[in-house]
């Protein structure tokens, strides 16, 4: 079928598949940009939005609005980007094996990020381990040079540690995470009070963020 479009318009065989291909070609005309990519069961959008905030100080960075996590809403994202974009947050969703694997293929991360290996979506995946392992889709398209994020507390998320070539920081509220938060509290208004414990140093941090879930997003 066709309809008027009132405009020029550019017709392809599949829209999804065009629309990626664009995005990934654009990207790779910005070699200055740094990807950073979050997936996880639960807290993907409020760390994204956490580590946009914190890295546009560092320079321009392009972010999604909400959770623009999928086959379309990446690439969009990714086409925000210009010349002038020294940092790309984005959000990797999954509704089943091998959907991360194509996001990534579109924007490879030089940084990746997994939070938490959950219970939502299982009836689509089958189990919590099929979850981890398209949730570690993520640190499988780190290179050598980048940096996997992992969450010491959560076993699943912490063993794929062995599935990525970059360099993996872990972080959590035990003793074995790289990042750690140590004597943690919430305030009269329930948000999180907490000292940031790293190789570098220790700091007190106070979150905005409402919920002691809130922490280990912020670590991350």
């Amino acid at each position: 079928s066709q309809r008027a479009v009132g405009g020029p318009c550019v017709v392809v065989p599949d829209v999804r598949e065009a629309l990626g291909r664009l995005a990934r070609g654009l990207l790779d005309r910005l070699p200055e940009a740094t990807v950073f990519a979050v997936t996880g069961s639960a807290g993907k959008t409020s760390t994204k939005d956490l580590i946009a905030h914190l890295v546009s100080r560092a320079g321009p960075t392009v972010h999604p609005p909400g959770s623009f996590n999928n086959e379309i809403g990446l690439p969009l994202t990714v086409l925000r980007a210009d010349a002038a974009t020294r940092h790309l947050v984005l959000e990797m969703g999954a509704r089943g094996i091998g959907h991360i694997a194509y996001l990534t293929g579109i924007a490879r991360p030089d940084v990746g990020v997994v939070l938490n290996v959950g219970t939502a979506h299982v009836g689509e995946f089958g189990s919590r381990e099929n979850i981890a392992r398209a949730k570690g889709e993520i640190v499988e398209a780190v290179p050598p040079g980048g940096t996997a994020v992992l969450n010491a507390d959560d076993p699943l998320v912490a063993a794929m540690a062995s599935r990525t070539r970059g360099e993996v920081v872990t972080f959590g509220r035990g003793p074995d995470a790289v990042v750690r938060a140590v004597d943690e509290t919430l305030d009269e208004q329930g948000r999180g009070r907490f000292t940031l414990v790293t190789p570098e140093g220790s700091a007190p941090v106070a979150l905005r963020l409402h919920g002691a879930h809130a922490v280990p997003n912020a670590l991350a």
